[in-house]
């Protein structure tokens, strides 16, 4: 299945675009301090500010303040990656820039939306059963969780490609070479009587590119996440909230806008996948789709139908 010529211009229409973010405005004197540890003073402030001055439900929030960094931090970003990436070309240079970035703005924007005074539980799923029905397989887990908690989600369903790894093509035609070992090590659930967050911890996540995901490895684990597991490379948490009645993908959103026509993100989409936010109605059965794409952007739709599933399912009693 190749790309259609009208997802490619649209695709192409949200990628080039330059943003330009008039919420933000310049951040405080700062200390000489060193390329990341001055990105990340910076990311916290904008986030703060655009905090108080409530304009952080932007659904494009994650990628405006990402290509702000890029542009104020340029010449930073290439001497901390430098080290890791003597083997890439510029262009996979600049991705690996981009993707970094990205990811650390998602994960930070993703935190401040987290419940204020929530009692937390860490959920370690144990699988118990895999049941094959047609094409598709159903892993079952156990995974006790209080009653009490609002907004039970039952149903995570990954691409088994994550899972298992291998060599092959998207359901939009993109190819990808990846590990596996991407599965859910644990689920740390943070919740009050009204609103819950799902913190949903994944092995690690493989870039398409397997020369670009070792680079990616190596410097999201020992530079801007450093503790977190590196046994399959590095460590990847997301996080969904819901409240009200709806499911909120704070920069975890693999759905995609520009000019009123929205599409779906597929697993392979390898140079420069949008972390956008949005928002979806919860029910009791409702299913998470959590690898539309291969770094976890996820969603209730599943973006690539073409592809082997794996499906999840937590009792939570």
């Amino acid at each position: 299945m190749v790309m259609s010529l009208k997802w490619a211009r649209l695709l192409a229409g949200v990628l080039v675009f330059v943003f330009v973010f008039s919420g933000f405005v310049s951040a405080k004197p700062q200390a000489d301090v060193s390329g990341w540890t001055a990105i990340d003073m910076f990311i916290h402030s904008q986030i703060d500010i655009s905090k108080a001055k409530g304009t952080s439900e932007d659904p494009y929030f994650v990628d405006k303040l990402t290509n702000l960094v890029l542009q104020r931090f340029g010449k930073e970003l290439d001497a901390e990656i430098a080290p890791y990436a003597g083997s890439l070309t510029p262009e996979q240079r600049e991705q690996l820039k981009y993707l970094l970035v990205s990811d650390y703005v998602s994960y930070l924007y993703q935190k401040s939306f987290y419940p204020k005074n929530a009692k937390v539980i860490v959920v370690k799923p144990i699988k118990v059963a895999s049941v094959k029905n047609g094409d598709k397989v159903y892993d079952h887990y156990y995974a006790p969780m209080s009653s009490s908690i609002p907004y039970p989600i039952h149903w995570w369903v990954q691409v088994k490609v994550d899972l298992d790894g291998g060599k092959g093509r998207d359901s939009l035609g993109q190819c990808y070479n990846v590990d596996g070992h991407n599965g859910i090590s644990k689920i740390v659930v943070m919740y009050t009587s009204t609103k819950v967050t799902y913190e949903i911890h994944f092995y690690d996540e493989d870039h398409p590119d397997p020369a670009i995901d070792a680079s990616y490895d190596w410097t999201r684990c020992h530079i801007l996440y450093p503790g977190r597991d590196d046994t399959y490379g590095c460590e990847d948490i997301e996080s969904i909230t819901v409240e009200g009645g709806t499911i909120k993908f704070a920069g975890t959103w693999s759905n995609i806008c520009a000019n009123g026509v929205c599409v779906e993100q597929t697993y392979a989409m390898q140079m420069w996948p949008q972390h956008e936010t949005g928002e979806r109605p919860y029910s009791n059965s409702v299913a998470i789709y959590v690898s539309n794409v291969w770094d976890h952007l996820m969603d209730t739709v599943d973006s690539n139908p073409d592809m082997d599933k794996n499906w999840g399912y937590t009792s939570w009693t």
